[in-house]
């Protein structure tokens, strides 16, 4: 009797014991992905980083408003405020809406932002009055003071923004530590309670397994991920992601991550790969047609799977669609009249493809380009004819420099922009030298040229070399008075 009785009780203890270390297990892995979850990037941060950047360019657009020098590039700076105003209120809306300090943080930044305005088109109506000094003066001065003081208060959301995503990390972490504390404790009154104990553990475990099942159920109907074995074979994928590539679970299950990175360049899955089978995260922005044709534009984050050892065993990959962040970007690259790449794209490139060059060991050629007295020509010829001559100029520019990697900006007014990678510098003369052969070869009319009795373009052409990687600036600067010597010395020539 007594040994049933002894055996019973060890059984039970040894069941319970066994159900608290399951308990333990999966509270853990609960905590673990709550925490994974608040990682996860904040919409207010990145809406206040996007009203960083506008209102950076709307600065220096007002400063190309307070430098026109006729109503067209007037007009044009006044255009591109005009946008950034606009994508600045899309954000300020979403940050209303989802900031969780107190919004008198946030109306203080609107208010600073919405006074400006005035500040804006006092400047402008000046301009348009002819007053550039005074123009000049209050964009130095007042208009620069209030875009501080403007900066400053969006800076305030950026680091509550930042303070609250840590608060959120450390609240998960001392909830999983909670968590441990807690079953620990339970598992130690397992060993004096009775039968009662076993059920309550029981209701306990029960309880907790549903709240595990209602966050993997939300998990997989709302966040994109997959999880990949060490040889990229996709063997679980979530309903959001599947749903949101318009494929069914079965169909991507098995195959290999090259397909969801199959529309990336080479080098970019090369990249992935490299980094990830290294012991590295990687997250970056890829591009992936959907099952019916559909563009989409998805940030992705593979996370790698180590065992008790270290070793990489599989990786996690998490996705979030900016299909329509990437569409705004678009849109903002693009210069509406010459359909290039606009100024915007050129500031946020130019390093980039320094850094690319300089990691492939390979020249990068930046030329800059000026229509020569293409103010004469809209005076002789009237600004509807300028326009077309400088859409001409841009479809010549897009035709002769077509490569992969090969970028043709409009920098503003008549000053366009070449980036293109070159073996030496022979080459990189002779791809500008035909690029200006073939402008003048349009053989566009223009009697108050002095180079020409056509149109032609002046160009300033800077090889940077991996000995001599100065910053961007210094680099627009030194290209600059190439330009300037190629006019100084009878305009229509390259000079490098």
């Amino acid at each position: 009797m007594n040994r049933q009785i002894i055996i019973n009780f060890s059984v039970t203890i040894a069941l319970l014991i066994i159900l608290g270390i399951t308990s333990i297990v999966k509270m853990i892995e609960l905590a673990d992905m709550s925490q994974k979850l608040y990682k996860h990037p904040y919409t207010v941060t990145t809406a206040t980083k996007t009203i960083e950047s506008n209102l950076i360019s709307m600065h220096r657009y007002m400063k190309d408003v307070a430098l026109s020098t006729n109503s067209n590039e007037l007009q044009m700076a006044v255009d591109k405020v005009n946008k950034a105003e606009i994508t600045i209120y899309n954000e300020f809306n979403t940050i209303f809406e989802r900031y969780l300090g107190s919004k008198e943080d946030i109306q203080k930044s609107h208010d600073a932002f919405v006074r400006w305005k005035d500040i804006r088109d006092e400047v402008i109506t000046l301009m348009k009055n002819g007053q550039k000094e005074e123009a000049a003066r209050i964009t130095k001065n007042k208009g620069a003071k209030h875009v501080e003081n403007l900066n400053m208060q969006v800076h305030k959301l950026i680091d509550y923004a930042k303070k609250k995503a840590i608060f959120f990390n450390e609240n998960a972490k001392a909830t999983k530590e909670a968590s441990i504390a807690l079953i620990v404790g339970i598992l130690i009154a397992i060993l004096i309670i009775t039968i009662t104990s076993m059920i309550f553990l029981l209701k306990n475990i029960s309880k907790t397994d549903k709240e595990i099942k209602k966050h993997f159920h939300l998990i997989d109907q709302n966040i994109m991920s997959a999880t990949l074995n060490k040889e990229f074979k996709i063997m679980e994928v979530s309903h959001a992601l599947s749903r949101h590539l318009c494929y069914t679970k079965e169909e991507l299950l098995n195959t290999s991550i090259n397909f969801m990175y199959s529309d990336c360049s080479e080098e970019q899955q090369n990249t992935i790969t490299r980094i990830v089978q290294s012991g590295s995260d990687w997250n970056g922005e890829v591009k992936k047609i959907d099952s019916k044709g559909d563009i989409k534009w998805l940030h992705s984050v593979v996370h790698p799977i180590f065992d008790e050892n270290y070793k990489v065993v599989g990786y996690t990959n998490i996705f979030h669609d900016i299909s329509s962040k990437k569409q705004i970007e678009e849109i903002s690259n693009i210069d509406g009249l010459t359909s290039l790449y606009n100024r915007r794209f050129f500031d946020n490139i130019f390093q980039k493809q320094i850094s690319i060059a300089s990691r492939n060991k390979t020249l990068l050629a930046y030329v800059m380009m000026d229509i020569d007295h293409f103010k004469q020509y809209n005076d002789t010829y009237g600004h509807q004819a300028g326009d077309q001559t400088l859409k001409k100029v841009a479809d010549l520019l897009k035709k002769t420099l077509n490569r992969a990697g090969d970028y043709t900006f409009r920098l503003g007014g008549e000053e366009f922009g070449m980036l293109y990678s070159v073996k030496d510098k022979d080459e990189a003369f002779s791809v500008a030298d035909k690029t200006r052969v073939a402008i003048e070869e349009l053989k566009i009319d223009h009697s108050g040229n002095s180079a020409s009795k056509y149109v032609t373009m002046s160009m300033g052409l800077y090889i940077i070399e991996l000995e001599n990687l100065n910053n961007t600036d210094e680099i627009y600067k030194l290209t600059d008075e190439l330009l300037y010597s190629a006019k100084e010395g009878g305009r229509n020539r390259v000079v490098i």
